[in-house]
């Protein structure tokens, strides 16, 4: 998958606060964006997103990766 099309579903999915809402603002499902976003964990090697049923929260790791992408895709 497209680095850059993971990184922009995983800042949309922190700003949006789902996986669905970003799913929905990008143009693709909420199953399609969370695929991207573990693809993305997997191919960095660490967990960016802490997930429960209920609600996601960003690790450590998640914060500063977040805080980088968003300057890249800007």
């Amino acid at each position: 998958m497209d680095r850059l099309t993971g990184m922009a579903a995983f800042v949309k999915t922190v700003e949006c606060g789902s996986f669905a809402a970003a799913g929905k603002a990008l143009g693709m499902t909420p199953q399609m964006t969370g695929r991207h976003v573990a693809e993305l964990e997997t191919r960095i090697g660490t967990r960016l997103l802490n997930r429960t049923t209920r609600r996601q929260s960003l690790t450590e790791a998640g914060h500063a990766f977040y805080e980088r992408c968003r300057a890249l895709l800007a």
